[in-house]
């Protein structure tokens, strides 16, 4: 009876940690990280210096942090959002980079260069949309929420828009239909093929949760709304340890998740009076 006890401990410690790991697999996959060096103007680190991390939108502070003796500073497992840098330090001025944009699976770096002088006054940078990144080798690219509901797509459905990837080839119908095949006998499944990989060995995920239906590993089981899209990340090759489940994409969809103020989206499929009805009543243009 006891060795039965103490392999159930065994059993119940071992399926813990496999759980824990699995929640910070998934965190990994929707955040991104924020790093960088405070410096003042003879390029030497500040150390002590407070750096607060503010959501650009909802206002809240997310992530305070302090800098190394090397002026350094680290914040990882960060939401894809925009954020308002604010530095801090005794006899230096406030220096506050705004709207910096952190992308899904990002480490974007912030470098602040401190200027003497009384706290009470502030340096205010609007921050570069567009960064390099250096510290990667994967091959990537971001599809970010404006392209993807002000780019043409025939019904809405935003993984049309991973054709415009490097690398990516595909024999799509110009509709993406949701469901079984339709009447009209066009399938659901995703023939899309990246790096010239099999279209069965993609990816495809929604805020970290793997929404590909196992199957034939062709087709999606969930898709959000454009409107409701803050971004999607499709991942080509050399995979980070978090994403290489497949040797084909990783496409990774971050939903929005609010801001400070009320939003509403409206949206209507127009057809002028010369189109015929289509598959379920629907118009298509002629």
């Amino acid at each position: 009876m006891r060795h039965q006890l103490q392999f159930l401990r065994v059993v119940f410690v071992a399926i813990a940690i496999f759980f824990g790991l699995t929640g910070i697999a998934a965190a990994q996959e929707i955040t991104g990280s924020i790093v960088g060096t405070v410096k003042d103007s003879n390029g030497a680190g500040v150390a002590g210096a407070t750096v607060t991390i503010t959501n650009s939108d909802t206002k809240l502070v997310v992530r305070t942090v302090t800098t190394n003796d090397a002026g350094e500073f680290s914040a990882p497992l960060m939401p894809v959002a925009f954020y308002d840098i604010t530095v801090e330090a005794a006899s230096f001025k406030k220096h506050v980079d705004e709207r910096v944009q952190l992308n899904v699976n990002q480490r974007r770096t912030v470098d602040v260069t401190l200027q003497a002088g009384n706290i009470s006054e502030t340096v205010t940078v609007t921050s570069e949309l567009l960064q390099v990144d250096t510290q990667s080798a994967t091959a990537s690219n971001v599809i970010n929420g404006d392209q993807v509901v002000q780019l043409s797509l025939n019904n809405r459905n935003w993984a049309q828009l991973i054709l415009l990837s490097p690398g990516v080839s595909s024999n799509l119908q110009d509709q993406i239909y949701v469901g079984t095949t339709n009447p009209n006998g066009v399938s659901n499944a995703l023939q899309i093929a990246v790096n010239g990989v099999r279209p069965n060995s993609n990816t495809y995920t929604v805020d970290g949760a793997d929404t590909t239906d196992r199957g034939a590993n062709l087709t999606v089981q969930t898709y959000p709304s454009v409107d409701a899209i803050r971004e999607f990340s499709l991942l080509r090759s050399l995979y980070p340890a978090e994403s290489g489940r497949s040797s084909g994409g990783q496409v990774n969809v971050i939903t929005k998740s609010g801001t400070s103020q009320f939003h509403g989206d409206l949206y209507e499929f127009w057809r002028n009076d010369r189109c015929r009805c289509k598959w379920k009543g629907e118009a298509s243009s002629l």
